[in-house]
């Protein structure tokens, strides 16, 4: 697939046009769904045709690969997320190239972040807390527990880190019933926890290429959009 400014912004109005439909259809049309360009495998050409498309919002699943465009392209033209694993060794890079941290997934590396702030005095990141709503073995995330997800946020608030929402990829097959029952479960356990400790806890990022459309139906406020607005990737 040709990646241009051009061919980006045709598939971002196609994938808009479905967000408000589903926005619609769920009866929630004035709600922000926020489209993230996920950028993984393709070159920092890329990165240029989604922010020439009006796109500012950046997803990158590698920290050094992600930094490696974030340098190429200028960190101040757009909003740089981490959306895949980070590893402990990672955090100092991570922290300097990243805007947020979307996929905090166990509490050693929330431990490195804050040791990293305040040591380094590196600024504290948006963070996401990546929750396993699928159930599926081979994906990231905490369970979808309250009980050890409530005690998690109050620990990170004791720490000085601020957690804005939660992250989750659906399950395989993507799209239908069981990727709506997973963004629900999702929603309401965010529901549940901002009763409970107090914090908004406004952001869902929830839904890709393949299942947008559910996790709009379900509550999200960002997509994250990788092949639908670029194709395929790279093969490495």
């Amino acid at each position: 697939m040709d990646v241009t400014p051009g061919s980006v912004r045709g598939r971002l109005e196609e994938a808009l046009s479905e967000i408000g439909s589903a926005l619609s259809e769920c009866g929630d049309p004035s709600r922000v769904v926020r489209v993230m360009a996920v950028t993984k495998g393709h070159p920092a050409s890329a990165v240029e045709a989604a922010l020439a498309a009006g796109i500012g919002l950046i997803g990158e699943n590698r920290v050094s690969e992600g930094g490696r465009k974030i340098a190429a392209v200028g960190r101040d033209r757009a909003e740089f997320h981490l959306i895949g694993p980070l590893h402990t060794g990672e955090v100092r890079q991570a922290l300097r190239d990243f805007h947020a941290l979307d996929t905090l997934d166990r509490s050693a590396i929330a431990v490195e972040i804050a040791r990293r702030i305040s040591r380094d005095g590196a600024p504290p990141p948006v963070l996401l807390v990546e929750v396993n709503t699928s159930g599926e073995v081979a994906k990231h995330g905490f369970p979808p527990d309250p009980g050890i997800l409530e005690e998690l946020l109050l620990d990170l608030r004791g720490m000085g880190l601020a957690v804005s929402g939660f992250l989750t990829v659906g399950p395989m097959p993507a799209g239908g019933s069981g990727s709506r029952r997973a963004f629900a479960e999702l929603r309401l356990l965010r529901d549940r926890l901002a009763a409970a400790t107090g914090m908004p806890l406004p952001e869902l990022s929830m839904g890709m290429s393949d299942d947008f459309r559910e996790a709009v139906a379900e509550g999200a406020t960002t997509v994250r959009l990788g092949r639908i607005l670029f194709g395929e990737r790279e093969r490495r």
